[in-house]
């Protein structure tokens, strides 16, 4: 029986017909439901929720930012948000995080490509950084007795001593990193728009240099070559949004029960620490 709401499955019926489960792809750790299904058409994918708000975030992104991804992203069919629901075309091929392909630098390097594509300039915002630097307060908080003390206060000083500037925002995927690309024969695509929105460029880059970069230099340096320019040319939003991202990993993994996830983000506050302490 599918994991979905007699509300979701009417409009599945509505929307696609005859349908048949094919696989069920859900992360576990996440309120979202994600089926591969059979049409008469072929094969597409359904994403439900009764509570996330990735779902909202994901139909956003196909209607507003992936435009320029067409041909290596999937194209959405179906949305209805108030159902917290949507359908999107069946993309062949197998994640690159697992496969034998996950430290090839091709592949990288048209990572990097796509992603220079999806990043379409928006607006500036004027209070962005503020904002950061409200939510770095409110991590640091909830994180007292999961990141040391002396880590904690220095990540304070270093939120402290920022000072909030305008921001030019881009379409971002916000979970830019081998678990959301696919690879069929040699081809990358990008999935997966549950985290997306509009942020500065530098943000989708943080889960890379802490988790697949690290001292390889063959991969950064493919990617990079893909990309185009490098998260140095804004030191201040990115020194902010690694101290972001590194005490929110802790946070959220803790909350969900993540261990193994809450101790990476603990040495990536290790990481920034290093580099900016």
């Amino acid at each position: 029986m599918c994991p979905l709401t007699p509300a979701q499955r009417r409009l599945l019926d509505e929307w696609l017909g005859s349908w048949q489960l094919v696989e069920e792809m859900s992360w576990q750790l996440q309120d979202i439901t994600v089926l591969r299904l059979h049409t008469a058409a072929g094969d597409v994918v359904a994403k439900a929720s009764g509570t996330s708000h990735h779902i909202d975030r994901e139909i956003r992104a196909y209607r507003q930012m992936t435009a320029p991804l067409a041909g290596r992203t999937p194209e959405l069919l179906h949305a209805d948000a108030a159902a917290q629901l949507l359908v999107a075309s069946y993309l062949p091929g197998r994640l690159v995080e697992g496969s034998g392909q996950e430290k090839d630098p091709e592949l990288f390097r048209q990572a990097g490509g796509l992603l220079a594509r999806l990043h379409q300039p928006g607006q500036q915002n004027n209070g962005y950084d503020r904002a950061v630097l409200h939510k770095i307060g409110d991590f640091a908080d909830r994180a007292a007795s999961l990141v040391p003390a002396a880590q904690l206060a220095a990540v304070r000083r270093l939120a402290a001593a920022h000072r909030p500037a305008p921001r030019l925002l881009y379409a971002t995927h916000g979970d830019y990193q081998p678990r959301n690309w696919l690879v069929h024969e040699n081809r990358l695509a990008v999935i997966d728009y549950g985290r997306a929105g509009y942020r500065p460029w530098v943000s989708d880059l943080v889960r890379l240099e802490h988790g697949w970069f690290g001292h390889d230099s063959g991969l950064r340096g493919a990617f990079y070559a893909g990309y185009g320019r490098t998260p140095d040319e804004e030191p201040e939003a990115w020194l902010l949004d690694n101290l972001l991202q590194s005490l929110g990993t802790v946070v959220w993994a803790h909350d969900v029960g993540d261990a193994g996830f809450e101790a990476e983000g603990r040495r990536m506050v290790g990481r920034v620490l290093e580099r900016w302490g």
